[in-house]
């Protein structure tokens, strides 16, 4: 017998949509998307309708409804006899692993379409696909928009179930974010905000998060804080990575300037055998700290090989956190210099009201030792010279010959502590012929070879930067004769159109070499600390280099306005 023909009440309606793999249906959604189901087919024509939803790599999830009135098979109602679903499961769960679409094509329904699904923000506009079976075509025109409502309607439950599973999500991590933001702005401790940064988006994300910073000098690593499941044995392995040279992902991080993804994929390509043994590293992210273009140290965030893999929205937001972290850091650094120069301000200060008082106490104690006493002396006797005391005008003669030479004397004692105070041959002649002048004598008090050489065409200077360049020079040959222990001094002075630079190099032992702006810890008085204080104040700067027991070397340069 035939079968009859196709009529509404005989048609089925087909929705196959895919989804996120790494979304999970929960019980809730299935039987909201049943219930939709079952209240549609006994609302419309339709005796049976079906929805699958696919997931790439998983098995599909799919429910039927069926009208509760169905003839039995053979009769001549108006149902069919064949049964599609069966054969509809298993060609969806065949293909829907393998990632392919287009599912319905090959059941050759009456009518079909897609419908354009967009489920989650960052993720690509996804397809739905609808088909009407068992009617005929001008039904199944009539019940297309019916199945297309139905279909959205639907679309909506599974991203309405997505928000809700991510709002709780979302607030936690918006409310670590503003934690994060809120102990940036508030601490300019570096250590703090490196450790509080690192705690926060280990909670954030559910994983183990650390901090390298690079060195300046050689690039090398610098752990700075480790925070998650670092047990003591591995906190201890992650700091002995001290100064080694960054592993094949840091080193593209530091290239491209941008985040890198770490997966079980290319581990072994951008880590090294060690690394990975020692750490137990499988999905990780690491973003570069940057600050003005310039990689200052590293973020890195990793989960166990059990976890789900980062997605591009982490990357996004620890990329963020990172880009944070280096202005935090900044600040920080820029806080810590600034408290350093007023502190070094505080010093200098406080070494040039005590240079002033000891000048003055010295110079008082030369007057009064020295000259107020020899000029006493020559006034008493002074007093003994007269007609009607004793002795002839021959031993008056004697004894004004020797009164001259002490007042001589007294004079040449007066001319070195002026010259002491202002070098009257700086202001009559010039910074070269007062530099002669000063290393000249430096080289006979100090009892060592000190030779001056200019080069380049000399230029007629500022009073001030002239006096600069003195003060610095006695400074500077100051500190050899204390400290050098030298038998040899050379000074340099170039000239160029644009720049004025000395040069003061010695044979001595040497010291550590660090630049007196750079920390408080490492200034080596505050002599040197003078010499850059001048030259800094002129737009200029300075370079100190010196290493135990191979002598120091002290240059300043100062642009010609």
């Amino acid at each position: 017998m035939e079968n009859p023909l196709p009529t509404p009440l005989n048609a089925e309606l087909f929705l196959v949509c895919s989804i996120s793999p790494t979304f999970n249906i929960n019980k809730k959604l299935g039987d909201s998307l049943k219930r939709t189901l079952q209240t549609f087919v006994r609302s419309f024509e339709f005796w049976r309708a079906g929805l699958f939803l696919l997931r790439e790599g998983r098995p599909p999830v799919h429910w039927q409804a069926i009208k509760n009135l169905r003839p039995a098979v053979g009769d001549t109602g108006n149902f069919p006899e064949t049964d599609r679903w069966p054969q509809l499961c298993a060609e969806v769960a065949q293909k829907g692993e393998n990632g392919e679409d287009k599912y319905l094509e090959r059941f050759h329904p009456v009518i079909s379409t897609t419908l354009p699904i967009f489920l989650k923000a960052g993720d690509p506009v996804g397809t739905m696909e609808i088909g009407i079976f068992d009617t005929d075509l001008q039904s199944a025109q009539y019940m297309l928009s019916k199945a297309v409502s139905l279909g959205r309607h639907m679309a909506d439950m599974i991203q309405e179930s997505l928000f809700q599973k991510q709002r709780g999500r979302l607030l936690r991590k918006l409310a670590l974010w503003l934690e994060m933001v809120n102990t940036i702005s508030s601490t300019l401790d570096i250590r703090q905000v490196l450790h509080i940064v690192a705690q926060l988006t280990a909670d954030l994300f559910s994983a183990k998060s650390c901090i390298y910073l690079l060195d300046e000098k050689d690039q090398t690593l610098i752990p700075a804080v480790a925070v998650g499941s670092f047990d003591p044995v591995l906190k201890k392995k992650f700091k002995a990575l001290r100064g080694t040279q960054p592993f094949p992902a840091i080193k593209r991080v530091i290239k491209t300037k941008q985040p890198v993804h770490v997966t079980p994929h290319n581990i072994r390509r951008l880590l090294t055998g060690e690394i990975i043994e020692d750490f137990d590293y499988c999905w990780m992210v690491l973003a570069p700290i940057l600050h003005k273009d310039k990689i200052i140290g590293i973020m890195q965030v990793d989960r166990p090989l059990e976890a789900n893999a980062f997605n591009r929205e982490d990357t996004e937001i620890i990329f963020a956190i990172s880009r944070a972290t280096a202005i935090a850091i900044e600040n920080a650094r820029l806080i810590e210099m600034l408290e350093q120069k007023e502190d070094l301000l505080h010093q200098l200060v406080n070494k040039l009201i005590t240079a002033q008082e000891d000048e003055r106490k010295r110079l008082a104690s030369d007057l009064h030792d020295g000259i107020i006493q020899s000029l006493i002396a020559i006034w008493y006797r002074l007093q003994r010279i007269t007609p009607s005391g004793e002795g002839t005008p021959q031993e008056w003669f004697g004894e004004i010959f020797d009164l001259t030479d002490l007042l001589s004397e007294q004079i040449q004692e007066i001319r070195r502590i002026l010259y002491d105070l202002r070098p009257i041959i700086l202001d009559n002649y010039g910074l070269i012929p007062a530099m002669e002048s000063y290393i000249n004598t430096f080289q006979e008090q100090n009892n060592l070879a000190a030779k001056l050489f200019i080069r380049g065409q000399e230029t007629k200077l500022d009073s001030k930067v002239e006096i600069t360049f003195f003060r610095i020079l006695q400074e500077a040959l100051t500190n050899i004769s204390k400290h050098a222990q030298a038998n040899m001094v050379e000074v340099t002075l170039t000239f160029t159109e644009t720049r004025v630079t000395l040069e003061v190099n010695d044979d001595g032992i040497g010291m550590d070499n660090s630049s007196p702006g750079e920390s408080r810890h490492n200034r080596k008085g505050l002599g040197l600390a003078s010499v850059y204080e001048r030259a800094l104040l002129l737009g200029g700067f300075c370079h100190i280099h010196s290493r135990p027991g191979e002598g120091t070397s002290v240059s300043v340069s100062i642009p010609l306005k």
